[in-house]
Formats: C-alpha cells, sequence, structure tokens
C-alpha cells in the first residue's frame, strides 16, 4: 500500500488524512504546532476553551454531515443546533446582520435607506447602459472599488465597503480584487436591495465548491460542539490514529525532496518522512521554498506575490454575561474588526460565572500591530469597548493574546496571474497535492474544506 506525507494538521489535512486511512492507506501528518487543527483548533487554558475566531459548523452536502455528526453519536448533545445572531455597525448604529426591513426602517435611521436605495439605483442604470452601448461581457477582474459602486451604487461604496474593506484588509480598495469581499456579505447586501427594490435577488457569486446558491447556503443550520469548534479537529484526528494513521506535532517541514523514482523525502529538524504522495496544506508561499531541487527558481517570485493576511486575538475573560446580544458583532472605525461572545456559542467555554470576549485585529506579519506587546493590545482594545460602553477594565478577569501569521489570503487584483503560475508549476510535480485555504488560495468554508481534503484523497485512491 503507497504511503502519503501530509503536511499541515487544519481541517483540510485532516479530512485527507480521515479518509485515506479509513480505506486502509498509510498516512503521516506533519504539524508544526503543538496541537492539531490550525485555524479550526480549540486552545485549552486551564478552565477556558479559546477558539481561533468564531466558528461554527454548517454544511450542504449530506456525506460530509453525517461524518462530522457521528463523530459525536456517542455524546448526546456535544454538538447542539445553534441560531446565528450578528450584529454590525452601520453609521453609528448597532443594527442586525444581515440587514433586513426591521434593521432598514427602525435601527439605520431614515436617510441611510433612501439615499443607499437611489445609488444603487443610478448605479444600475448607469452600467446597463454601459453595457448595452458597449456589448461586452461583465468584466470579472473588478477591483473593490468598482465591483462595489457598479453593484450597490457610491453611497454604499463609500459609508461602508470602503471604510470596513480598508481598515480590515489595510490595502486599498483600489489595489483589491472584489474576491475579497466574503461572499456572505454580499449576499447579506443583496437580500437588503432585494426589499427595497425588486423580487429577484441579485447574482452575485457562487463558492465553490459546492451545489448550493449562496442564499441557500445562508439558511443552513449551524452547529456548534460544548467544548470547543476545535473537538470536530480533536475527533478527526482520533479516528485518524484509530485508523492506524501518524500524527507528528512539533515537526516544523524544512525540505521536501524530490527523488527521480516518483517518491519523496519530507524532513524535519529531527525525522525524515519517505512517502508516494505528498499533500500540502500550508501557505503557497512558505512551501514553495521548501522544495529541492526547485527546478524553476523564477516561480518563487510568483509565490511570493501571494500573501496572507495575520490575525492578532485578544481574549478577555469577563465577568459579565449577554454583553453583545449577539453571537459576534462587526465594527468600523475601530481598532479591531470583530467581537465575538463565547457564551452565546458555549457556557462550556468558560466558568459559571464568567465569559469570554474573542477581539479580532487583522494587521500584516511584522507591522507595528503585530510588533505590539500584549499590554499594548489589551489597553488599545479596552479603551475602544469602554468609550462604547460595552465594558469596563475593572469588569476584565485576566486576558491573552494569540498571534496567528498566516489567516486569509490577500486577494490583490493581480493575484490570480501568480497562482495561476504557482499552480502551473504544482500541476508539473507527479503526485503533489497543494489544498485548503492555505494551499490553494482559497477562503472557503469549513464544510468545503472537508469536501476539499475527501475529494484529493479520492484521487490517490483511484491511482
Amino acid at each position: 500500500m503507497k504511503k502519503t506525507i501530509i503536511i499541515g494538521s487544519g481541517i483540510t489535512g485532516l479530512s485527507a488524512a480521515w479518509k485515506l486511512s479509513e480505506k486502509g492507506y498509510e498516512v503521516s501528518l506533519i504539524e508544526s504546532e503543538k496541537s492539531i487543527g490550525g485555524l479550526a483548533k480549540t486552545i485549552k487554558m486551564g478552565n477556558y476553551f479559546l477558539d481561533i475566531g468564531p466558528h461554527a459548523f454548517q454544511c450542504e452536502e449530506k456525506e460530509v454531515f453525517d461524518k462530522v455528526m457521528d463523530l459525536f453519536k456517542d455524546e448526546q448533545g456535544a454538538i447542539p443546533l445553534k441560531k446565528r445572531k450578528i450584529k454590525m455597525v452601520f453609521k453609528g448604529n448597532y443594527v442586525d446582520y444581515p440587514l433586513s426591513i426591521k434593521s432598514i426602517l427602525f435601527q439605520m435611521g431614515f436617510i441611510s435607506p433612501i439615499l443607499s436605495s437611489l445609488s444603487f439605483a443610478k448605479s444600475k442604470i448607469r452600467t446597463s447602459i454601459y453595457s448595452l452601448l458597449s456589448k461586452k461581457t461583465q468584466n470579472q477582474n473588478l477591483t473593490v472599488k468598482q465591483w462595489a459602486i457598479n453593484s450597490f451604487g457610491k453611497y454604499l461604496y463609500l459609508n461602508f465597503f470602503k471604510i470596513y474593506t480598508e481598515q480590515f484588509w489595510k490595502i486599498e480598495t483600489s489595489e483589491l480584487s472584489h474576491r475579497v469581499i466574503p461572499s456572505s456579505v454580499k449576499l447579506n447586501f443583496a437580500k437588503t436591495l432585494k426589499h427595497l427594490l425588486f423580487k429577484n435577488y441579485l447574482d452575485i457569486t457562487k463558492r465553490e465548491p459546492g451545489k448550493l446558491a449562496l442564499v441557500q447556503r445562508e439558511e443552513i443550520p449551524c452547529y456548534y460542539p460544548k467544548k470547543g469548534f476545535g473537538e470536530i479537529a480533536n475527533k478527526i484526528g482520533n479516528q485518524v490514529k484509530n485508523n492506524g494513521g501518524e500524527i507528528h506535532t512539533s515537526q516544523e517541514v524544512n525540505e521536501i525532496v524530490l527523488n527521480s523514482e516518483n517518491s519523496f523525502d519530507v524532513k524535519t529538524k529531527d525525522k525524515t518522512f519517505s512517502g508516494d504522495f505528498v499533500i500540502s496544506t500550508i501557505p503557497l508561499n512558505r512551501v514553495i521554498s521548501k522544495i529541492k531541487p526547485l527546478h524553476e527558481t523564477n516561480i518563487i517570485q510568483s509565490a511570493k506575490k501571494l500573501e496572507y493576511l495575520s490575525l492578532v486575538l485578544l481574549y478577555l475573560i469577563i465577568n459579565k454575561k449577554n454583553v453583545l446580544n449577539c453571537q459576534y458583532c462587526y465594527f468600523v472605525d475601530k481598532p479591531y474588526n470583530r467581537i465575538t461572545d463565547m457564551n452565546s456559542f458555549s457556557e462550556s467555554s468558560s466558568p459559571q460565572g464568567e465569559n469570554i470576549f474573542a477581539v479580532e485585529i487583522s494587521c500584516h506579519y511584522e507591522s507595528k500591530m503585530w510588533k505590539s506587546s500584549d499590554e499594548e493590545i489589551f489597553l488599545m482594545c479596552i479603551q475602544g469597548l469602554e468609550k462604547d460602553n460595552f465594558l469596563k477594565k475593572a469588569d476584565v478577569i485576566n486576558y491573552k493574546v494569540i498571534k496567528v501569521p498566516s489567516v486569509y489570503p490577500i486577494y490583490r487584483k493581480d493575484y490570480e496571474i501568480h497562482l495561476r503560475e504557482t499552480e502551473k508549476y504544482f500541476a508539473k510535480i507527479k503526485n503533489f497535492f497543494s489544498i485548503g485555504r492555505q494551499g490553494q488560495f482559497y477562503y472557503g468554508d469549513i464544510d468545503q474544506m472537508i469536501r476539499i481534503g475527501f475529494d484529493t484523497a479520492d484521487k490517490i485512491i483511484k491511482q
């Protein structure tokens, strides 16, 4: 039986290992961190469970859904259904998210919906006339600025998309591809405009892989494990080991050696793993420099152009409940982008009478924010929270800061050129796969990453 080496133990790598090991294949999964799960892990700190950002399991495929839920079959109630409740800040008002008739009429004030509607109508008339005169198909390589103005008008672009996008990515909207806007945001604004202006949903985008349209995905039920989202990764890891697979933690991969006989040697500081297939789930700009021999050195420059946004997470352990009155809230004109009330996902995330606020701050690796001390990050965030009357410094029992270097693929306006070059190079390496959010430079949901892992395993099984 041929052996597969998997680099990275995030959900995608774990899922590939899960399916391969179920079929009796030899699998060695190599992880640089002390624990598995990647961005879907939960860090246990005493009696506290800290997720790497808010997650919930929603799934459009029966196979993936049944397999994940089956992990909890012996623990009744361990992964309950959770109803999502999200808020956002719009021009100083806290409104329900996604926007609805209620939020438009009673939470946003009187002027914003009128100006949004007029601006949208003007934009649609202009783009329709241009389309008729030019007789050209719609350009899919739009920047955020072009896409937002064309799709929703200048008012929403200036008052929401520009402000929040540049706050989050720290890059001007004229330099970013419209694909950096999460599909859920596109959908939510489309749903609002549907209520305001017309009966048919806008045809925005479709996530891949997956057969459902965005509006259908929005209605999929969500589930959350009581002991943190990382329980899914941990249980998959246990399945891999029960099936005879190996998981090696604290092993940073230094080299991926391509042997002449179509086999691989993957080297860490103190171990060498030999196999017939390699699945990499680590960032493209990191894995490319590990391949030996690298026959096309110019590919390194293309891979380096594929950047990832970093994330600083401040966990505030507090003595207050239901502070946000929602699971998480998006903020504009604040140093943080999103705050999650972890008790709204699970009361078991902290001891009784306490709660966890997960405060997310996006930044670029090695930036001033990245290099800030834990205390500086805490003081900066607590000032904003006090100003908005969410918390007082005295409400905070303790805090912890975690920094994650590669989280969100940055879709600059020319990213597809560099991604195609990198993909073409990998295609020349027989039995090598670069997959997942980091390895494919693709931002998808958990169930979609599991699907990618399963599909990659199937490609190996069929050989």
